[in-house]
């Protein structure tokens, strides 16, 4: 139906929901949204607009009479969405809305979280047409001999599973439970598991499967946004001492964060490596101004990458979770990516990065980060189109290329010459073809692939690529000289060995040196903190 009167009214709120001069745009917001009130919500497009205008709106109330109103339609949208579950429409499909499935692929461990989750169930929802391998090739690497013959008779999938007297409403837990045994190899059990082209479907049991009952606890009251905060200076906004994180020691409340974290990414239809393979140890939460929290995380051990950190980060909205992203740490070096969700852009979004790099700073120390070119447009074109450069460049980042940082020293003066003017597409692509970065110190940190890139070298001309020669080698000599080892887990024994093979291939001989090293070794698995500061230390020398 078109031109109805909810779409209308939806249309209207559009219209002032990203107003934030003063008394008329608060009012001019409360009449729309009593209007829309007054018209009967439709299983159409126009609802999954007025939901995320719901949202941005409750993260961005004017006072505690919007949040009633806002509060309400939830309240509303939720019955409706209730009443009709399982007779929704498409496209009403995997915008994390209530009563409403979802249907998408997911990893094992993601897989296997959500098979308990205690607000939603999922199942098997198809196999893609494409998958590289069926569960005839996965289940003879897991399944005993007894029952090798079910799988040499190339049986569909779902034939096969009958065959194997599994019932429908366990299969997809059977399956996970098959991969389950190649836990102690992630990567191999990754692959495995992707290869299936498995698609599942969640199917929500309670409202709080949803973005807009999936909140963050806040302290106090919300922030009440009358104008956007636009004047600020960024470097000394970063550098402001950051408040204490909340206490997280009470169980309960900490695995209710962890699972706000983990659904804000299945309802976004995303997964990040920290929120799937979030280790409880490494979260801290942190309340910061204008009804900010931002939620820090890293990877279990055995997810970890060679030498950086990968930190993830949820960042809320007064209480909702608005952005979500990471920085890849090694010392005072940082990769950074921020991405805020559609429906809360058109808000605070510098503010909201300088209060991330705060945390970052502040937290690891960090003191140089890098944005990847994408985010302003490589192979993004709606980075491209939005000029996102310059956001950045506003921000004090600046290309590393030095003849795009002249090009954009140029632009900038042209800008504020004669304004209005606006960069071509053209230029703004050239941008893309460097990274950008702010250094908030003289100096410039080295990166991981500097360490890395002289291992395979170092390999190949002493080993002759003989990788097994050259590990066995390598961690003898590092033994040697900081201590033997004995008794480790699997993780600490590979970052062991990494840090051996970086040791050797760098030529690092300063004792020093070396103990800092063996140091890195002895912390990776247990406080990603420590590891950070002691990188820090380790450059400093």
């Amino acid at each position: 139906m078109k031109n109805t009167g909810f779409n209308r009214a939806v249309a209207a709120l559009a219209a002032v929901a990203h107003r934030f001069d003063g008394d008329a745009a608060h009012e001019a917001k409360q009449r729309t949204l009593k209007l829309v009130h007054r018209t009967a919500l439709q299983d159409s497009p126009a609802l999954t607009r007025y939901h995320d205008l719901l949202l941005f709106l409750l993260a961005h109330p004017s006072d505690q009479t919007m949040v009633d109103l806002i509060e309400t339609e939830i309240v509303r949208l939720e019955q409706f969405l209730r009443k009709t579950r399982g007779r929704h429409s498409k496209y009403l499909q995997n915008q994390g809305l209530p009563w409403v499935n979802m249907v998408m692929s997911f990893s094992h461990d993601a897989t296997r979280w959500l098979l308990d989750h205690p607000h939603c169930k999922i199942d098997i929802d198809s196999f893609s047409d494409e998958a590289p391998a069926d569960l005839n090739a996965i289940l003879k690497l897991t399944l005993s001999t007894a029952e090798h013959s079910e799988t040499t008779m190339g049986l569909e999938n779902d034939t096969l599973l009958d065959s194997l007297g599994v019932r429908k409403n366990q299969r997809l837990r059977f399956i996970v439970n098959e991969i389950d045994r190649f836990d102690p190899r992630p990567y191999l059990k990754d692959h495995l598991y992707e290869s299936l082209g498995l698609f599942s479907l969640l199917t929500p049991t309670n409202k709080q499967f949803s973005k807009a009952f999936n909140r963050l606890p806040m302290r106090g009251q919300p922030y009440w946004q009358r104008k956007l905060l636009r004047d600020y200076d960024p470097r000394q906004l970063i550098e402001m001492p950051l408040p204490a994180p909340r206490n997280l020691r009470n169980r309960k409340a900490l695995e209710e964060m962890i699972r706000v974290i983990q659904n804000t990414m299945i309802l976004t239809c995303r997964e990040t490596d920290p929120a799937t393979y979030l280790d409880p140890r490494t979260l801290r939460v942190v309340d910061l101004e204008h009804g900010l929290t931002v939620a820090v995380f890293s990877m279990t051990p055995k997810r970890q990458l060679a030498l950086e950190s990968y930190v993830g980060f949820t960042l809320f909205k007064n209480g909702l979770a608005a952005a979500y992203g990471g920085a890849w740490l090694l010392g005072p070096r940082a990769a950074f990516g921020m991405n805020i969700f559609e429906p809360y852009r058109g808000g605070e979004s510098g503010f909201m990065m300088c209060q991330l790099l705060r945390a970052y700073r502040q937290l690891f120390g960090a003191s140089y980060f890098e944005v990847d070119a994408y985010q302003f447009g490589l192979n993004n074109p709606e980075g491209l189109k939005s000029g996102a450069f310059w956001f950045y460049y506003r921000h004090g980042f600046r290309p590393l290329d030095p003849a795009l940082a002249a090009l954009a020293e140029r632009e900038r003066a042209k800008m504020r010459r004669q304004p209005g003017y606006r960069s071509s597409e053209r230029t703004l692509l050239r941008f893309t073809q460097s990274d950008v970065a702010l250094n908030l110190e003289p100096r410039l940190p080295p990166n991981s692939y500097a360490l890395l890139k002289p291992v395979t070298g170092m390999i190949a001309r002493r080993y002759g690529g003989d990788r097994h020669t050259a590990e066995l080698a390598c961690m003898a000599a590092f033994e040697k000289a900081t201590g033997r080892f004995g008794d480790m887990t699997e993780e600490t024994r590979l970052f062991a060995l990494e840090m051996a093979l970086v040791a050797e291939a760098n030529k690092i001989t300063d004792p020093r040196r070396l103990k800092a090293l063996r140091q890195q070794v002895d912390c990776r698995a247990s406080d990603i903190y420590a590891y950070q500061r002691g990188w820090i230390d380790y450059f400093k020398q």
